[in-house]
């Protein structure tokens, strides 16, 4: 928490009361978020659900040094953004600046699915032609792409400013972030990027994805030319994987008790 003159705790977390619960397990969200409240408040973390992209973009270019330039599927001025398709969550401090960031857009792939939607570039841009970059293309040999299809959210844009890393936000929006698109748009599937040297660092465990494979490749892009691994899970293992955090979180609580 901030300990400069005049910095005040944030007030309570209120996820719950951001957020209609339509769709899943509802009693398992209605726990989750409740619990959700409470580690984000034990961190001194305000959350907030957050539609107004432009301001994320503004953000962004502000922290160009820990922080790259935001993917284009949240970028407002390629894509149109609204509480249909898209949410950002941002974490704040007591004096109110933002520390932590979370996107999710949502995608309805019914007859179609990830492979074709990346290697077309209509994942990133609502007009692919008109959008992309001289010589941009996408490649993905990951073998679980044609699988991922249906209602399903991408899960990024995952930040947090350097001194709050290590504080346990990249276990918590992550989780929250798919918890809200699944009880907003009924998904089937949740998926994101990472890039290889942070699988291996333990970043998508972190994340809470098991299912992990290479073979995603984005050239000349707005980040030149990178590979990653997509990472993804179903439906059901969103739910057991909020179970388990929760029972963690719920054995926590009672020890320190």
């Amino acid at each position: 928490m901030d300990s400069q003159a005049g910095s005040v705790a944030p007030s309570p977390n209120d996820l719950r009361g951001q957020i209609a619960l339509r769709f899943g397990t509802l009693p398992l969200l209605g726990r989750f978020f409740a619990a959700a409240e409470r580690v984000a408040d034990e961190l001194g973390i305000r959350l907030t659900i957050e539609q107004d992209f432009e301001a994320l973009l503004a953000f962004n270019a502000t922290q160009q040094e820990s922080w790259y330039p935001l993917t284009p599927m949240y970028d407002p001025r390629l894509n149109r953004l609204t509480a249909e398709n898209a949410f950002w969550i941002s974490g704040r401090d007591s004096r109110g600046d933002i520390v932590a960031t979370q996107c999710a857009r949502f995608y309805d792939w019914t007859g179609t699915h990830f492979k074709a939607e990346f290697e077309s570039l209509r994942l990133a841009y609502a007009a692919p032609e008109a959008a992309r970059l001289p010589a941009e293309r996408a490649v993905c040999e990951a073998p679980s792409s044609v699988g991922i299809t249906g209602p399903v959210v991408f899960s990024g844009a995952g930040w947090y400013r350097p001194d709050y890393r290590g504080k346990g936000l990249s276990g918590l929006l992550p989780r929250i972030s798919r918890a809200l698109a699944l009880t907003r748009w009924n998904t089937d599937f949740t998926y994101s990027f990472v890039e290889p040297k942070l699988v291996e660092k333990g970043v998508a465990t972190r994340y809470g994805y098991t299912r992990v494979e290479a073979g995603v490749e984005w050239l000349n892009s707005f980040r030149g030319s990178c590979s990653f691994c997509l990472v993804w899970m179903p439906r059901d293992q969103l739910l057991a994987d909020l179970q388990d955090w929760l029972a963690l979180v719920e054995k926590k609580a009672a020890d320190t008790a």
